[in-house]
C-alpha cells in the first residue's frame, strides 16, 4: 500500500485495517477513487450525495499537503517538549516545586527559534468581531450529541422545558431576558464516532434548521417536535484535526474527520447562515489557525461557484481553547481566522489532560484531583482570564466551561448539591468577565439564563435567586458569602511562575485528596472504566453516579456528566501515578480488578452505584475496555489521545467479531497489549 497523504493517520489505522476498509468499501461512481462504506449511501441517501461527496473529495485534495504538515509539525513539537521536559528533571532536583527558577517547557525555543509552548514575545494585532444578529446576547449553551431526533428536538426545545415546580422567580428573569439558549450540537468529545452517527447527526441537524425534524415514539405514544418559538439556537461542534475517517477512503487515503463532517454540513446547509457557525476543538496555536482558514476560504469559494449569491465570510467560528498551547495564542488565533473568529470557550477537562501530557515526563507534576468539586473556582482561573483579556477588547464572545453535575430526579439533598455547585461555578465565571458557559443537561438551561439576567440586575436579585433555587436556609449565609466575595486570587502575569498557574500546573500536592490515594485511584478507574465501555458500546457521553458532600457534611448521590475529556483527564491522572512508581502497578491492577468485579457483581454499595451494567453489549464491552484502559494507565509511551487506541473499535468488521480485541490484535500485531482480567 502506499504512504498515506496524511501519515499521521496511520496512529490510528494501522495499514492491514486500511486495506480491508477499502476492500471491504463500495465505489462510488460519480467521484472518482473514492470508496464508501458498505451501506452508508443506501442508508443515508440524501445525505450521502454524489455532490455532496464531490464537494468533500475536491476540498481534501486541495488542503491535504497542509494539513500533512500541521500534524507532523505537532509530532516535531512533542519530541522538543518531552526531551526539554527530561533534560529539566536533573536540573529542578534540589529547587522547591514552586520555586521562581523551577524550569520547565515553557517558553522554550526550538532549533528554528519558534516558542514551542508559552506566549510569543510580539503579540499580533487582531481585528474586531462582528457578531452576527443571530447570535447577539447571552451564551448559555447546552452541550449534546445530535444522535437521535428526540435528542435534537429536546435540545431545541429546551427552553420551554418547564419544571412544575420552577421558582416564580426563574420564570420572571427568563422571560425578562428574552434570550434562547445555544445548543452545542456535538460531534467530537461526546460521541462515539461511528460514522452512521455521524449521518444521523447530520441528517438531524438539516431537520432542524429547516423545521421538519419530528419524532414518533411509538412505546409511549408521543410525538416529538420542534416548538413554535423560544428554539435553540444550534451551533456544530466538528471534531478536531487528529482523527481519521475510515468510512470515507480516496484513493486508499481516509478522508479526514474534521474535513468531512464540515463539508457535508457546509454543503447541505450552505443558504442557511445560521447553520455555518462552528465549534473547532483542539487546535494548538497560529499555525494550526492558518490551516483552517485556508480550509474554510477554499470551501467558501467552491461554494461561491455554485451559488454565486453566497457571501464569502459567512462561516463563523467558535474555537474551543483547551490545550496548553492554544490559551498562550488566544489573539494570534483570532487574528488568523478573522473575519470568521466569533469567540472561545475553554474546555477544561481536555485543558487539564493536555496539560498532563504535557509534563508527562515531570515527577513531580500533579494534575488537579478528579475528586475536586472546585478545580474551576481554584484551578482554570487564570486560563479564563487570559481569555478574557484577549477577548473582550476585541469584541469577542468569551464562553466558559461545562457544569456537568447532574441532580438525581426525586432526590431533593441531591438537587440542593448540585444547584450549590452549579450557582458557585456560574457567578465564578461571570466574575471572570465571561459571557457564557456550557451545560450538560436542559435541566440548567433556564436556571443558567437567569441567572445571567440577575447578575445584571445586581445583588439584590442574585440573592433572591439563590434562595429560590436553594431553599435550604442553613445553605444562604455560605453561598451568598462565595457569591459576592471577589474571586480566588491569582498571580501577576510578570510572576515567574505564573505561565504554570495558568496551566493549573503549580500544586504538587492537592490539599482534597493525594493523587495516588487509593480512593482517588479507585475513582478514576470506576469512573473510566464504565465509560470506556460505554464508548465501545456506542454512547459517547454517560451521567455516572458519584458522591459529593453537601453543607452537612453528608455523603449525596449525583450524576457526573463524563465524556471522552473527562476519560482522558482521569487516565493522564491515573498513568501519571503510575509511571513516576507512586501508585504501583500491583495497587493499580488489584484495583482495577476489584471495579471489575463490582461492576461485574452488579450489586450497589451504600456510596456506590454502577451505571453501565455488565450486561447485554456491555458485557461484550468490558473485558475489551478493561485492557485498553490498563494500556493507556501502563504503557510506559502511551498514546497521547485515547481515541489511537480506540478508533478501530468504531467499524464494523471489528464490532461485529466474537472477539474484538482479539481482531485488532490480529490486524496490528503488538500494538494491543490486550491485557486480560
Amino acid at each position: 500500500m502506499k504512504p498515506l497523504d496524511i501519515p499521521a493517520y496511520s496512529a490510528y489505522l494501522p495499514e492491514s485495517l486500511l486495506e480491508m476498509l477499502w476492500a471491504d468499501a463500495e465505489a462510488v461512481a460519480g467521484v472518482e477513487g473514492l470508496r464508501v462504506s458498505a451501506g452508508l449511501r443506501e442508508h443515508y441517501p440524501d445525505v450521502e450525495t454524489d455532490e455532496a461527496l464531490k464537494f468533500a473529495c475536491d476540498l481534501y485534495d486541495q488542503v491535504k499537503g497542509r494539513l500533512a504538515d500541521v500534524l507532523e509539525s505537532r509530532v516535531r513539537d512533542r519530541e522538543f517538549m518531552d526531551r526539554v521536559t527530561l533534560s529539566c528533571v536533573k536540573e529542578n532536583e534540589e529547587l522547591d516545586y514552586t520555586s521562581p527558577h523551577y524550569r520547565t517547557v515553557l517558553g522554550e525555543k526550538d532549533q528554528s527559534g519558534r516558542v514551542v509552548v508559552g506566549p510569543l514575545e510580539q503579540t499580533e494585532a487582531a481585528a474586531p468581531v462582528e457578531i452576527p444578529e443571530f447570535l447577539v446576547g447571552d451564551q448559555v449553551t447546552l452541550f449534546g450529541p445530535p444522535d437521535t431526533a428526540k435528542m435534537s428536538i429536546n435540545a431545541m426545545n429546551a427552553l420551554n422545558r418547564i419544571s412544575p415546580d420552577e421558582p416564580a422567580i426563574v420564570r420572571e428573569l427568563v422571560e425578562a431576558a428574552g434570550q434562547v439558549p445555544r445548543w452545542g450540537a456535538d460531534n467530537e468529545d461526546s460521541k462515539t464516532p461511528i460514522m452512521a452517527s455521524f449521518l444521523d447527526a447530520c441528517q438531524n441537524l438539516m431537520a432542524c434548521f429547516d423545521g421538519t425534524i419530528r419524532f414518533e415514539d411509538q412505546q409511549r405514544g408521543k410525538t416529538y417536535e420542534l416548538d413554535e418559538e423560544g428554539l435553540s439556537k444550534p451551533i456544530k461542534r466538528i471534531p478536531g484535526l487528529a482523527l481519521p475517517d475510515g468510512s470515507h477512503l480516496l484513493n486508499g487515503n481516509p478522508l479526514p474527520l474534521h474535513l468531512y463532517d464540515f463539508a457535508t454540513h457546509l454543503w447541505h446547509n450552505r443558504a442557511r447562515k445560521e447553520a455555518l457557525v462552528f465549534y473547532v476543538p483542539k487546535l494548538e496555536n497560529e499555525e494550526e489557525a492558518g490551516y483552517l482558514r485556508n480550509l474554510i476560504e477554499r470551501a467558501e469559494r467552491m461554494i461561491q461557484a455554485v451559488e454565486p449569491g453566497y457571501e464569502l465570510g459567512t462561516i463563523k467560528l467558535f474555537i474551543v481553547f483547551e490545550n496548553p498551547r492554544a490559551i498562550f495564542r488566544i489573539r494570534e488565533i483570532a487574528a488568523v481566522l478573522h473575519p470568521h473568529f466569533l469567540g472561545g470557550s475553554l474546555g477544561w477537562h481536555d485543558f487539564l489532560a493536555s496539560a498532563a501530557r504535557l509534563f508527562k515526563h515531570d515527577p513531580r507534576y500533579r494534575i488537579p484531583v478528579k475528586a475536586d468539586p472546585n478545580i474551576v473556582i481554584n484551578h482554570i482561573r487564570e486560563s479564563h482570564r487570559i481569555l478574557v483579556r484577549a477577548l473582550e477588547p476585541l469584541g469577542a464572545i468569551r464562553i466558559g466551561g461545562m457544569y456537568g453535575v447532574l441532580f438525581e430526579e426525586g432526590n431533593e439533598k441531591s438537587y440542593e448539591v448540585s444547584m450549590v455547585g452549579y450557582v458557585r461555578d456560574v457567578t465564578t465565571q461571570l466574575k471572570r468577565g465571561l459571557n457564557g458557559f456550557w451545560v450538560a443537561h436542559p435541566a440548567f438551561v433556564r436556571t443558567g439564563l437567569a441567572m445571567v439576567e440577575a447578575w445584571r440586575r445586581g445583588p439584590e436579585v442574585v440573592t433572591e435567586l439563590v434562595k429560590a433555587l436553594v431553599p435550604n436556609e442553613a445553605e444562604h449565609g455560605p453561598l451568598l458569602d462565595f457569591v459576592f466575595s471577589e474571586d480566588a486570587a491569582g498571580l501577576d502575569p510578570q510572576d515567574p511562575g505564573y505561565l504554570r498557574s495558568v496551566l493549573a500546573a503549580s500544586v504538587e500536592v492537592s490539599d482534597v485528596i493525594a493523587n495516588d490515594d487509593p480512593e482517588e485511584v479507585r475513582y478514576n478507574v470506576f469512573q473510566a472504566l464504565q465509560y470506556v465501555c460505554d464508548w465501545l458500546c456506542g454512547n459517547g457521553c454517560v451521567a455516572l453516579p458519584a458522591t459529593m458532600t453537601n453543607g452537612q457534611g453528608e455523603s449525596v448521590f449525583v450524576r457526573i456528566m463524563d465524556d471522552l475529556a473527562t476519560t482522558e483527564r482521569s487516565r493522564w491522572e491515573l498513568w501519571a501515578e503510575v509511571a513516576h512508581g507512586r501508585v504501583t502497578h500491583e495497587s493499580f491492577e488489584k484495583i482495577l480488578r476489584q471495579e471489575i468485579a463490582f461492576i461485574r457483581a452488579g450489586e450497589d454499595a451504600a456510596n456506590k452505584r454502577i451505571q453501565v451494567a455488565w450486561k447485554g453489549e456491555a458485557a461484550k464491552w468490558y473485558p475489551v475496555a478493561a485492557a485498553l484502559l490498563h494500556q493507556l494507565v501502563t504503557d510506559p509511551e502511551p498514546m497521547e489521545f485515547a481515541t489511537e487506541l480506540l478508533m478501530p473499535f468504531t467499524f464494523d468488521m471489528i464490532r461485529e467479531a466474537t472477539d474484538p480485541m482479539a481482531a485488532v490484535q490480529k490486524l496490528a500485531p503488538g500494538r494491543y497489549q490486550g491485557w486480560v482480567v
